[in-house]
């Protein structure tokens, strides 16, 4: 394990798969809620973004082969769409929350507990936590990592990556009374600057290839 390379592959999957967008949608479930309940819902969203992460991590590049996809052209791709993510990000907050969690009224919290953990799967892990960008991502870096060694370092990255979320959704209501709306839109753009930094990286890699490849004789 190179620390390095886990804090770099880590610190591009939080600017696109931190659950800061999905602190809004989180509160207004689990509001009311017993804390062993709410554990429930945390750990069945954290399980879901981890087993579709490893599963992009592990099959992503041979799916990518199955459909004749060049990595170079998933990279050019992958970071197009990150970039557009990121412009998105720093444009209009992502849908960021804005603090106004709508109140649940006592038959929602009664007798509503598994579609509570349904939304825990679909919208509030995917794809609020972890989504379309943050897919490509992991797959971009499982091809890197394949390359240089380092797919463990990854995998200590994603497996940080959810505990990280984990705990945000653990801490969310103190989270949402510390930042406040103003402090969750900065907090979201800044993010989206790095997510548009990485899309732009992914993008020049992927040129670089195509351009390597044709002037290959």
């Amino acid at each position: 394990m190179d620390p390095a390379h886990v804090q770099h592959y880590l610190f591009g999957l939080l600017a696109i798969g931190n659950n800061i967008p999905a602190l809004g949608a989180f509160l207004a479930q689990t509001q009311g809620m017993p804390r062993r309940q709410v554990w429930r819902v945390i750990l069945s969203t954290s399980a879901v973004c981890l087993i579709a992460l490893l599963l992009f991590m592990g099959c992503g590049l041979a799916v990518l082969r199955v459909f004749g996809i060049t990595i170079s052209s998933f990279q050019i791709a992958g970071g197009l769409l990150l970039g557009l993510l990121g412009l998105e990000m720093m444009g209009q907050g992502r849908a960021a929350p804005t603090g106004e969690i709508p109140a649940a009224s006592e038959a929602q919290v009664a007798g509503a507990f598994h579609r509570v953990l349904t939304n825990a799967v679909v919208p509030i892990g995917i794809p609020l936590t972890v989504g379309a960008g943050t897919f490509s991502a992991v797959v971009l870096f499982a091809n890197t990592a394949a390359r240089n060694g380092t797919s463990d370092s990854l995998l200590i990255a994603i497996l940080a990556l959810v505990l990280i979320n984990a705990l945000v959704f653990r801490f969310a209501g103190t989270v949402m009374h510390r930042l406040g709306s103003l402090g969750l839109m900065i907090f979201t753009r800044i993010m989206g600057l790095f997510t548009l930094a990485i899309g732009v990286e992914f993008v020049v890699r992927g040129l670089s290839s195509v351009v390597a490849d044709l002037m290959t004789p």
